[in-house]
């Protein structure tokens, strides 16, 4: 059975795009400006447009087709709070703070996967704070995370664009074994020789100073096997914890926004 998605945040649809042309259903997505919801409403003819992510319910979304057991929910939630170039009022500013709506669906529906995407800002918003929030939101909610730093120049695309993505694996009740950890690193790193695209002699994401193993990254980061998505759950009234960060320059922790593309598992 096909996968299914709610595309949260949809713009104009890139999201959208890229799951039709994988085989991915379409069943729902939310936009705010008319404008974007006419062109969605064009090149997505069967896919159900809701206009405002605050007032839209599960129970919709399930009516329009969405399967949260084979489900996919994507998001590229507002930046405007959480760029460098704004006044950086983070998750507490009115439109990044938009993100908990994410997080009321995913805790309602529950779904197989999230796919999130925002600026590099979140890293630093608030002191890194916010970041944290955000991965110990999904990890609350039942979630194995992973993230990265992604660059549009090394995907065809001739610009410099960078932009922090989100993978979430539920843990529970899943019979596969692919996780986060997979989806966000592609195994032709392992090598030592830069991935297609990628610029001659920078160092693919998670090597941490070794050659690429998922696994036992994952084991040595969480103390536990993948599970499907890997991590611990945490315990009620406990902070969530999470790994250090790793990146191209090596450093040993926290959440930096110097070039460089980022992993973490919680």
């Amino acid at each position: 059975m096909s996968l299914t998605a709610v595309s949260l945040f949809a713009g104009v649809g890139g999201f959208d795009l890229a799951m039709e042309r994988n085989g991915i259903d379409v069943v729902a997505a939310v936009e705010i400006d008319e404008k974007a919801r006419a062109v969605l409403a064009r090149r997505f003819p069967n896919t159900r447009l809701f206009a405002d992510v605050t007032k839209v319910s599960s129970n919709e979304l399930r009516d329009a087709g969405f399967v949260p057991d084979r489900g996919i929910i994507t998001g590229g939630f507002p930046c405007q709070d959480l760029s460098v170039a704004g006044r950086r009022a983070g998750l507490a500013g009115e439109r990044s703070g938009l993100f908990w709506h994410i997080i009321r669906l995913v805790d309602e529906l529950h779904p197989r996967w999230i796919v999130l995407e925002n600026v590099p800002g979140l890293l630093s918003s608030e002191g890194g704070r916010d970041m944290v929030i955000v991965l110990g939101a999904l990890g609350e909610c039942g979630y194995g995370v992973a993230y990265r730093v992604l660059d549009a120049q090394h995907f065809g695309v001739p610009q410099r664009r960078r932009r922090v993505f989100i993978v979430a694996g539920r843990r529970a009740g899943t019979a596969d074994s692919i996780g986060p950890v997979q989806i966000l690193l592609e195994p032709e790193g392992s090598s030592g020789n830069p991935p297609k695209g990628r610029t001659e002699g920078e160092e693919p994401a998670g090597t941490a100073g070794d050659s690429f193993a998922g696994r036992r990254i994952v084991n040595a980061l969480t103390g536990d096997g993948l599970g499907g998505g890997g991590g611990r759950q945490p315990s009620a009234g406990r902070p969530l914890n999470t790994a250090a960060t790793l990146n191209s320059g090596g450093n040993s922790g926290g959440f930096r926004t110097e070039p460089g593309e980022h992993l973490v598992i919680v």
